[in-house]
């Protein structure tokens, strides 16, 4: 069983409904404005498992309905599984298994058991004002049974991680305690992960029960396991200079109570040790071994590869230095493979296009009645403050922002939108230039006061529409004669010009189907594809007349000859 979507709905300010879609996408960076509903998306997402309701204090669970709103609904998460007819048949037996508090009669057995899996799929909505679960199909109609067989398959499930802003806080001191239902909780549920992947033999809830010579054996292959493993991640992520961490796990039983303790065991230059919390060490150590921890040490372990869990990240390594986010970017990435990761960032780092694919992250954003959607690059049109800010780190990313052209001699186009510089980019038969994106028609006002501030060769180039006509003469207003003979507009056989109608038609129906993309794409869609083809030179190669169109227009600019 897996996920593969996730819709939400009336979670504070989202009310309209979202969708998350896992299928297309393991890796999902989500950016945008502060308080744009970035970390709103991953609490709601972290929400639909009940075995989370402890963690993080419940803060996920806590003032859900949406403070805009004048009545209050109810919160609903629904989730997309991916489950075959025989996980669903033995989640039934085990059903019936676990059935202390309900009374099956005949009829009701044989409906369940004659419930088939429409497509290898289910979906199930938690209602997170009753905490409820339903499976949404018309043919399970008891309630509460359906609740019990969605609670069981929940337990069958990847496990969802969530690391936030150090907000989860680690315990140095942990109980030695399940709960009253006879769960365990938080970080003891990771101790004992710990203890178990260690051996299966071992557990923490034991330790008590042993010898203490045994006791003191046990732990010393405990600590042994966890240092290996924190040593290894350490190496990669080097957050400072110590090479040297150790953590001590001991047992400290109290009158009739029994807690484990974690140090942090630094080793000077004399060899000497110091012992410390792990919450006295800095943030970025917090962080590194908070993440490590459940990472590594899965309470909800389905598996040897424990494959397809999800992971819930809110701005991490936010106090990682640079080099130490651009291996964790990595590390997202190769986290991705197996399982699904949905992180928020601001940083330019944790969107490397070498790493992170530039068409998978999603924009988080808020309109005038303060509701939160989402959207891909091509779908984002917020205004052209919220854009510039939204994605800047994209453009950062790409080092294409206005501080790199201090290092360089090369002329600036500057182009309207994303997808301008993606075909100039593509199509382009010199180099003597660098292509530089802005967000709407609009925007390339701003870089031009940049380029003039920074004394750079440049020509600015809009779209020979309405909009871009407009935009265009606002800037001459805005600059002046003078300056105004460096901008141009897109020419095709002297007709009013945007950027699709430099593509062939003919050529461009074979580059959809070259690419297998359903006929009703969009152009950004199709122009996505293609740029981060590994085939792209050999596809544009079959372009001529698109191409051409594209020289055309290169040799019209003449960064020497202003108008």
């Amino acid at each position: 069983m897996k996920f593969k979507k996730f819709f939400i709905k009336n979670y504070r300010a989202i009310t309209d409904k979202i969708e998350i879609n896992l299928k297309k996408n393991s890796l999902i960076p989500i950016i945008g404005i502060n308080e744009s509903g970035k970390t709103t998306i991953l609490q709601a997402i972290f929400a639909f498992d009940y075995f989370n309701d402890k963690l993080n204090k419940g803060s996920h669970l806590k003032d859900t309905h949406n403070l805009y709103a004048t009545s209050k609904k109810s919160s609903m998460i629904t989730a997309i599984i991916d489950i075959s007819q025989k996980e669903y048949d033995d989640v039934l037996k085990d059903t019936i298994k676990k059935n202390d508090d309900i009374i099956f009669g005949e009829d009701l057995l044989k409906e369940y058991n004659k419930f088939k899996i429409i497509n290898n799929e289910l979906s199930i909505t938690r209602n997170l004002h009753t905490t409820g679960y339903t499976i949404n199909d018309d043919r399970l109609k008891d309630r509460k049974l359906n609740n019990k067989i969605s609670k069981i398959i929940m337990t069958h499930l990847p496990y969802i991680f969530y690391f936030d802003d150090f907000r989860d806080s680690i315990e140095d001191t942990i109980e030695i305690k399940k709960l009253p239902d006879g769960t365990i909780p938080g970080w003891l549920s990771i101790i004992e992960q710990l203890f178990k992947k260690t051996s299966d033999d071992y557990s923490v809830f034991d330790l008590k029960t042993y010898e203490p010579r045994r006791r003191k054996s046990i732990l010393s292959k405990i600590k042994r396991k966890l240092n290996k493993t924190l040593t290894k991640e350490w190496q990669n992520f080097k957050l400072d200079k110590s090479d040297a961490l150790k953590i001590d796990i001991t047992y400290e039983p109290s009158d009739e109570k029994e807690f484990i303790k974690l140090e942090v065991i630094e080793i000077d230059s004399n060899d000497e040790e110091h012992y410390f919390y792990i919450r006295d060490r800095s943030k970025g150590f917090f962080w590194f071994f908070n993440f490590v921890m459940k990472l590594e040490f899965n309470p909800k372990s389905i598996g040897p590869d424990d494959s397809n869990s999800l992971y819930l990240l809110d701005e991490p390594g936010s106090y990682l230095h640079a080099s130490a986010q651009s291996k964790l970017a990595k590390k997202l990435s190769e986290l991705s493979k197996n399982n699904k990761v949905i992180y928020c960032t601001h940083s330019h780092y944790l969107l490397n296009p070498d790493i992170i694919p530039i068409n998978s992250i999603r924009i988080a954003g808020k309109n005038e009645n303060g509701r939160i959607s989402i959207f891909s690059i091509a779908e984002y049109k917020g205004n052209i403050k919220d854009r510039r800010s939204a994605f800047q780190p994209i453009l950062d990313s790409l080092q294409i922002k206005p501080l790199i052209f201090d290092m360089t001699n090369k002329n600036i186009l500057i182009v309207e939108g994303i997808y301008d510089y993606y075909c100039f980019e593509m199509f382009k038969d010199t180099n003597n230039f660098k292509v530089l994106p802005s967000v709407g028609a609009d925007s390339i006002k701003y870089y031009i006061s940049l380029m003039i501030l920074a004394q750079k060769n440049y020509l600015a180039l809009w779209d020979n529409d309405e909009k871009g006509i407009e935009a265009l003469n606002n800037a001459k207003k805005y600059f002046g004669i003078e300056e105004a003979k460096k901008f141009r507009t897109l020419k095709k056989n002297n007709k009013k010009t945007i950027l699709q109608d430099l593509f062939d038609g003919a050529e461009y129906k074979i580059l959809k189907n070259g690419l297998k993309i359903t006929s009703n794409s969009s152009f950004e869609t199709v122009i996505l594809n293609l740029f981060f083809n590994d085939n792209k030179e050999e596809i544009i190669s079959k372009m001529p007349l698109t191409k051409n169109n594209f020289i055309k227009n290169i040799k019209l600019l003449d960064f020497n000859n202003k108008q």
